[in-house]
């Protein structure tokens, strides 16, 4: 009868036993938060924004979470209570410091995952995670890789529900249109002097009609709110003066249109302090937040 070597047997059991450990530090790491959602949105010039909403576990003092590229910018964390959170980024994972948060909210910008070649731009990642991808406007889908779970439409967009895998996705964009008056030789059509400046004067008049009662509406609200807080830097006194303009209440996307010389996240960071100063009222209609003044 052949006896077993009592040093193999042993050797078989230290490795029995690290492989055991390690699949329980992976199911811990694991269990230490689940993604709730994550976002892509695709601009036109191939820029993607992420966002990743995270439930953690408030005892755990870090999570780590593989970033979906290699290379990116303006990143933002917060907790449930839209505070800041501490990060760290090596290589391609983002370990944050979570203890005592439930929620935590990941934002980024890339430009790794997306290439254009011709007019064709192509979207590529691998996703350990479900994913919804929001495509450009107005974007012509040419080509998937696989079929997604779903397809649907927001607004102008393309919406593709992706589960965990590789993806590569193709589209293509529209030309912008250029002014057709330029080279069709049609003759433009003339109006009358008198017509003319009778209807510059009705214009005149009914926009300084507009002018005179938003301004009697909205002069009250802002001037209260800049003298009950003496200490609003100047880009809060902008938007909030930008906000009257608007009735009150304007969407966080034509907030960006209006200041485009303020970075991304330095303008989420403003809005979100003037909602902590109680300034300010941040609502989710749809896929998009809108921005209100208190009364």
């Amino acid at each position: 009868m052949k006896i077993c070597d009592p040093r193999a047997i042993s050797v078989s059991i230290a490795i029995l036993m690290l492989l055991s450990f390690s699949t329980a530090t992976t199911a811990v790491a694991q269990s230490l938060f689940e993604v709730e959602s994550i976002e892509l949105k695709i601009y036109r010039d191939g820029l993607v924004h992420v966002t990743q909403r995270l439930i953690v576990d408030e005892l755990a003092p870090e999570i780590t979470l593989p970033l979906l590229a290699w290379s990116v910018e303006n990143v933002l964390v917060l907790d449930e209570n839209q505070m800041a959170v501490d990060y760290e980024i090596s290589g391609s994972n983002l370990t944050v410091f979570t203890l005592g948060a439930q929620h935590v909210l990941v934002e980024y910008d890339t430009l790794a995952l997306t290439k254009k070649e011709a007019e064709m731009w192509t979207f590529a990642a691998a996703t350990p995670y479900n994913l919804t991808v929001f495509l450009p406007q107005n974007a012509t889908l040419i080509y998937l890789s696989k079929m997604p779970t779903a397809i649907d439409t927001s607004g102008t967009r393309i919406v593709l529900s992706l589960y965990p895998s590789q993806w590569e996705i193709s589209y293509v964009l529209p030309i912008l249109p250029e002014d057709e008056t330029k080279d069709n030789g049609a003759p433009l059509t003339t109006i009358p002097i008198e017509y003319l400046i009778a209807i510059i004067v009705a214009v005149t008049a009914a926009v300084l009609s507009v002018l005179l009662i938003v301004r009697r509406r909205r002069g009250p609200n802002t001037e209260k709110i800049l003298k009950a807080n003496p200490q609003l830097k100047k880009e809060d006194k902008e938007v909030i003066e930008f906000l009257a303009e608007k009735g009150g209440k304007a969407f966080e996307a034509e907030i960006r249109e209006r200041f485009p010389d303020v970075p991304r996240t330095s303008l989420w960071r403003l809005v979100r302090r003037l909602e902590r100063l109680e300034i300010v009222e941040v609502k989710r209609i749809g896929l998009e937040n809108q921005v209100e003044l208190k009364k």
